[in-house]
């Protein structure tokens, strides 16, 4: 490494972290199902088992995937307790991890590279699954420096990075299994495609390289098949569940919206990024063809099955390059148009967020802090030959507060209080759905789910001893089980809460229709649009 860098290299992940870190600890911070339901919970089972090799959730072990990342958040519980900062905090490292290391692979081509480490740590998909404690963003960040260190061995020739390179790849892979190979596969391809210069590196150093991935990355998975037999049943329903198939028509224009809405609010840069680099308008020499050859043959297994925008975060880094060359060749009143745009796309949703918190009163001193910034950002962006380098840095500050302030003080998955004393030391379940979603977390431990099928209720009902939290819409049908089984149930509290319902933007009561919201809005209490839930003592 460039001595005049270490120095630089070190701030920037320390201010790219904090970046990041604001409201992981708060429970009303980003979530979705698959976190608070899975993520957590699988540990916090790993945990109360004692068991670090099989995780485990609901009662059975949970095969799907590579434990890596639970062995991590087992960790930092060990170190800091079962809360939510010891869970999210690793997500939070491995984000800032990925912005450093895409500057250090930009740098390699112009200039010091931070400009595209903002534009990751800028990128809406970054900002939001840095504060999830999911698989996606730290497979992302591990097949990014894969990558930047086959690219030095590529160029220098030494064994040492090839070794890194192959460590790497084998931590991406016992993160979230063979896809992390693809990632990894996909510049390699691109680089045959429109590279095609020799490798300074000697063929055996492949060798020991395959050799070093093979000892890290396989004993796992031949140990879980010799304890778990069922694991290739596992596999295959999992292959199963992704439906693959031949894609639709749309399929195609529907994947290219998804990989660049990770990249917003700097989508539209990277997409004029693209279409120079596709006719041809770039400076002799630059990677940019190799660049846009790296998404496109990233995305293309996605094209034949069922997937979330986030399993393409890798993509990211491949995108703010492309993005950060282009913005630092094109004229100045292109770049002056694309800044004012990224700074119209991450406008958006602090305006719409903010107005929200601020006319049902939930908060005003963050509200106003977004709307500053924002205004700052678009005079920056506005001016006659804009730093690029600055908006991007202004924009991630802006989605900082968006979702390190602002959206956590809509009070989303948050708990009363006055909950009973004895939760901690008596049997919780909830009823029928993983809500509300933060109660393990809140105790310690997993919560498991009630069966909320109608055949044997009552009797199911009759034969539990704790606590149960239900939604409103299953009141009546508990009761009415109850009635019929003379089970003693008690109402012991009821409160009205905002849930993150799979996806983080879906808060609102199910079912809430216009003149729901005209009410609100016109009285200024969002309190009918919250869902009511019910805590039972039986």
């Amino acid at each position: 490494m460039n001595q005049s860098y270490r120095g630089r290299d070190l701030l920037f992940l320390c201010c790219a972290a904090l970046l990041l870190l604001p409201s992981i600890w708060s429970p009303c911070s980003i979530t979705g199902q698959d976190e608070y339901w899975l993520s957590f919970r699988t540990v916090l089972e790993m945990q109360d088992r004692g068991e670090w090799l099989t995780p485990y959730v609901n009662g059975q072990g949970r095969l799907q995937k590579p434990p890596l990342l639970y062995w991590l958040m087992r960790a930092s519980y060990l170190t800091f307790g079962a809360n939510l900062f010891a869970a999210r905090i690793w997500t939070v490292l491995f984000g800032a991890t990925m912005a450093l290391f895409t500057a250090k692979l930009a740098r390699r081509y112009r200039g010091s590279g931070y400009l595209a480490g903002l534009l990751v740590l800028g990128a809406a998909g970054v900002m939001i699954d840095a504060r999830r404690a999911m698989f996606d963003l730290p497979v992302g960040c591990l097949c990014t420096v894969a990558i930047y260190f086959s690219v030095k061995w590529h160029d220098r020739g030494r064994l040492a990075d090839a070794l890194l390179a192959a460590a790497a790849l084998a931590a991406a892979g016992m993160t979230k299994g063979p896809i992390a190979l693809w990632f990894f596969a996909a510049p390699l391809l691109s680089g045959l495609l429109w590279r095609r210069s020799r490798a300074n590196g000697p063929w055996w150093h492949l060798l020991p390289a395959v050799a070093l991935f093979a000892a890290l990355a396989a004993p796992w998975p031949l140990w879980v098949q010799a304890a778990h037999p069922e694991f290739w049943t596992v596999m295959q329903t999992q292959a199963e569940n992704r439906a693959f198939g031949a894609p639709s028509a749309d399929r195609p224009l529907k994947l290219l919206g998804a990989v660049l809405g990770l990249a917003v609010p700097w989508s539209v840069a990277v997409a004029a990024a693209g279409w120079a680099a596709l006719r041809g308008r770039c400076e002799p020499g630059a990677p940019a063809r190799w660049l846009l050859g790296w998404v496109l043959i990233g995305v293309m297994p996605f094209a034949f099955m069922k997937a979330f925008e986030r399993y393409m975060l890798a993509l990211v880094c491949p995108m703010a390059i492309l993005a950060s060359l282009w913005l630092t060749t094109c004229g100045v009143a292109a770049r002056r148009r694309h800044a004012t745009i990224a700074t119209c796309l991450a406008g958006v949703p602090v305006v719409v967020f903010s107005a929200f918190a601020a006319w049902f009163q939930l908060a005003y001193a963050a509200p106003i802090v977004a709307l500053a910034l924002w205004a700052i950002t678009w005079r920056v962006a506005r001016r006659e030959a804009p730093n690029v380098g600055v908006v991007a840095g202004l924009c991630g500050l802006l989605l900082c507060v968006l979702l390190g302030a602002v959206y956590p003080a809509l009070g989303i998955n948050r708990l009363p209080d006055d909950l009973p004393d004895d939760l901690a030391t008596c049997e919780v379940q909830t009823f029928a759905r993983p809500q509300p979603g933060m109660i393990s977390m809140t105790l310690g431990r997993s919560v498991p789910q009630f069966r909320g099928d109608a055949d044997g209720l009552g009797a199911r009902l009759a034969a539990y001893d704790g606590y149960l939290f239900a939604l409103e819409d299953d009141a009546p049908r508990i009761e009415a089980a109850a009635r019929a089984h003379d089970v003693a149930l008690q109402r012991v509290t009821e409160f009205r809460s905002f849930y993150s319902r799979k996806a983080w933007l879906k808060f609102f009561r199910p079912g809430a229709r216009w003149p729901d919201w005209q009410r609100a809005l016109q009285t200024r209490s969002c309190e009918g649009l919250k869902p009511r839930f019910v805590c039972y003592r039986l």
